[in-house]
């Protein structure tokens, strides 16, 4: 009975902090700014100090970081150094202000900046950076939206809304393929591929991954289908040979290993270079 309890009381609290536990940690690192940032702002690194951080904008979405948050929100803090200290979230989930100037915005959808400096909206160009994505709709409405007038690029003003929503924050590539191409590689496949390799990578480049990939998988069942197979027929006719069918095993699994590494390594060049 008390052994019993005792496994009872380990499960439960293993439940617990499994129940307790943020779906996904954020992390921050201090960064020196030489301008006032507001929480929830997009952040690019400064192109003469990579120790610092400014706003982010169109002009610099290629150097695009993090968002600025309160020190207190993050999970894991890393202190840095240098005046006007601005804590920035790198990875995990953070509030970050976006505007309606890219439409608006359902949970999902890719966040990108904005015509306004530290404000993200909806990724709708071709290809951008971003900054994660979005966990909320908003459509510029609500309790704590304000508005605000751009340029709509004709020559005329825009009003947007904008306000605060919960982003996964993962700063990676995005190409849209909506409309183009979406017959040859899916829109996951393309920005997973673009994240990975860190820059936009062509169709072909993908699909020849892909092919090395399945070549692997087979090569890899085969190999693996005809080791078992003759194990057991081995072990079945000469018990006594057991333990030298299983280091054969346990070599053809090794090189199993070994080809799917490989072929790991290839896919990356193929995508990266």
């Amino acid at each position: 009975m008390g052994k019993s309890r005792k496994i009872g009381l380990l499960a439960g609290i293993l439940l617990a902090l499994g129940v307790s536990a943020p779906a996904l940690a954020s992390l921050s690192q201090g960064f020196a700014a030489s301008q006032d940032i507001a929480t929830g702002s997009l952040v690019a690194l400064d192109d003469k100090n990579s120790g610092a951080v400014i706003v982010a904008d169109t002009g610099n979405v290629n150097r695009l970081f993090g968002v600025a948050v309160p020190p207190s929100s993050a999970s894991i803090s890393l202190s840095g150094t240098g005046s006007g200290q601005v804590q920035v979230v790198t990875s995990g989930t953070a509030n970050v202000l976006v505007s309606t100037a890219g439409g608006p915005i359902k949970v999902g959808d890719y966040i990108t900046v904005s015509p306004i400096a530290g404000v993200g909206q909806k990724a709708t160009g071709s290809s951008t950076r971003v900054v994660g994505t979005a966990q909320a709709d908003f459509d510029g409405s609500g309790d704590g939206t304000t508005k605000s007038t751009i340029d709509n690029g004709s020559g005329g003003k825009t009003e947007v809304g904008i306000g605060q929503i919960p982003v996964v924050i993962a700063v990676s590539s995005y190409t849209a393929t909506d409309g183009k191409q979406s017959y040859v590689v899916p829109n996951w496949l393309q920005n997973l591929s673009n994240t990975l390799a860190g820059k936009d990578v062509s169709p072909i480049r993908i699909i020849i991954a892909g092919l090395i990939l399945v070549a692997a998988l087979v090569s890899i069942s085969v190999l693996l289908y005809a080791a078992v197979r003759n194990s057991i027929i081995s072990i079945g006719r000469n018990p006594l040979s057991r333990g030298s069918v299983l280091r054969g095993l346990l070599q053809v699994i090794g090189i199993a290993a070994g080809i799917l590494i490989l072929a790991a390594g290839a896919m990356y060049m193929v995508i990266a270079r």
